[in-house]
């Protein structure tokens, strides 16, 4: 018997992607998939994209939201017999068999509450251009950077029940403080097989909210870390600089000698928090 998954796409303005977002769920073998798509009022091309796939959704709608968290939360309580849950932006996309891939895990593994694999980092035309690091879950690694890439993730339906699901005052970083407060109350599988693709291009949350996406994430490590990384400390100094015309001179510099170390293969020589 196939495995309960449901999977909820939010949406804004995202109608250059959301279609191979959409096939790429709609393709999924081996899970009995619900999807849910929410969409917060796109005013692009995205209502004439969900009229083609209207029939195959659990549920869908249109129209102004409080936010995507809120949205997600929204779309799994609509989606209430699935064993397994999840989310994939509209940006995003999960690979063959990536679904069943983690469903089984969770199968087969019931002392895990979540389960994550590896992903490739994508561009706007869906040409990879990197990979996510992932890694097997470490409370002090994953205090430093993100080492879950949310696309290529599903959790329990009851771990996600217990934890109230996602934080809705929460902007850019809700799935960094979803796997902190899951980490809570249980363990994190990790399989070493790529699930998804998440695409990075100029109108993400990432690049066009830095400062913000900086500054909640600080606060996600106060609360449930309890203390601060100086990487995130010199990425938040680094986007503060960003905000005067001589700053930005100096941030550039630090970028540069970051971006070149990286690519050289001499970030080890670097000081630690310039690495971030």
């Amino acid at each position: 018997m196939s495995a309960s998954v449901a999977i909820v796409i939010p949406s804004l303005n995202q109608g250059s992607f959301l279609q191979d977002a959409i096939d790429s769920l709609l393709a999924q073998t081996g899970v009995d998939l619900q999807v849910a798509l929410v969409d917060g009022g796109s005013t692009d091309r995205t209502r004439e994209i969900i009229s083609l796939y209207k029939d195959k959704f659990g549920y869908f709608r249109s129209f102004p939201d409080n936010g995507q968290a809120a949205a997600i939360n929204e779309g799994l309580s609509r989606l209430k017999s699935a064993a397994y849950v999840g989310w994939l932006n509209a940006d995003d996309v999960i690979l063959p068999g990536g679904l069943g891939a983690m469903a089984s895990f969770l199968d087969h593994h019931p002392e895990y509450i979540a389960v994550f694999g590896k992903a490739h980092t994508i561009d706007e035309k869906g040409r990879i251009i990197g990979e996510y690091p992932t890694k097997a879950f470490n409370k002090r690694a994953f205090a430093v950077y993100c080492t879950i890439c949310q696309p290529a993730s599903l959790i329990r339906r009851s771990a996600w029940d217990e934890v109230g699901g996602l934080d809705e005052s929460i902007q850019t970083c809700m799935d960094y403080d979803l796997w902190w407060r899951l980490s809570k109350i249980g363990g994190m599988g990790y399989i070493h097989h790529y699930v998804a693709h998440a695409r990075d291009h100029s109108q993400t949350k990432t690049r066009l909210l830095r400062k913000k996406v900086n500054e909640e994430a600080i606060s996600i490590l106060i609360r449930h870390w309890g203390m601060v990384p100086r990487n995130w400390c010199m990425a938040n100094i680094l986007e503060g600089l960003d905000e005067t015309d001589s700053g930005r001179k100096y941030s550039r510099i630090f970028r540069a000698i970051q971006k070149y170390a990286q690519i050289n293969g001499w970030s080890a020589l670097l000081p630690q928090n310039w690495l971030f």
